[in-house]
Order: C-alpha cells, then sequence, then structure tokens
C-alpha cells in the first residue's frame, strides 16, 4: 500500500543486487507498485576521508567482510543503473518529502527511548 515503510534486510538487498541488470530493474518497480518511496543508506561505512592528494581512503572491508575498495561499499550504484530517479541528501540537506519519511519511519520504528536525551 502507498505510504507504507518497506524494510528489505541488507543481505536481501545484496543478493537482489548481484542478479543481472533486468532483474534489478524489475525489482525496484516492483517496489514502486506498492510504495511511493524507497529511503536506504547510500554507504556501507560511515563517510571516509580524503588522502593528501584528494583522493578517497576507501575501505577494503565493511564488517569483516572484503569489499572491492573501488565501489562495494557504495550503496547507490544498483539504484543508479536501474535508471529510476534518485537523489542523494547530505546530512542536515533536507526537504519536506524526507522529513516526512523519516518521521514516519520514527512512529513505526520508535528509538528515542535507545537514545535518550542528555
Amino acid at each position: 500500500m502507498a505510504g507504507d515503510i518497506f524494510f528489505i534486510p541488507a543481505a536481501e538487498l545484496a543478493a537482489r543486487i548481484r542478479r543481472l541488470p533486468a532483474e534489478v530493474f524489475d525489482a525496484v518497480q516492483d517496489v514502486f507498485e506498492r510504495y511511493d518511496l524507497l529511503v536506504t543508506p547510500t554507504l556501507a561505512t560511515l563517510p571516509v576521508d580524503n588522502a593528501a592528494d584528494g583522493n578517497a581512503l576507501r575501505p577494503s572491508e565493511v564488517n569483516g567482510e572484503a569489499v572491492d575498495p573501488l565501489i562495494g561499499w557504495c550503496l547507490t550504484y544498483p539504484i543508479n543503473d536501474t535508471g529510476h530517479p534518485a537523489a542523494s541528501i547530505p546530512a542536515g540537506l533536507t526537504d519536506d518529502v524526507l522529513l516526512a519519511a523519516s518521521a514516519a519511519f520514527e512512529r513505526a520504528r520508535p528509538w528515542s527511548h535507545i537514545y535518550p536525551p542528555r
């Protein structure tokens, strides 16, 4: 149903994106038949530092799992390859739709009791 929150475990998402690009497109298309918005992290790590030459110091593993340092820690490329519209919004630079989606997520999966105010 449009407006519901859809969660997909990272392992399931990784398995899906290993398939042929057409299958990835079809899977994303199926999600958008039921949901209006797909919100995912853009990286599998915290932001990386840059070396003195300006190149990113890319990780070669994430949570103990080896990844391709070039792109294996980036989570945007599967969606980029489908041709669906996408946006990456840096922390602190948000819009009303993202804030509304975040509020819906918080209502569905409250977290404030885990991080009480200081």
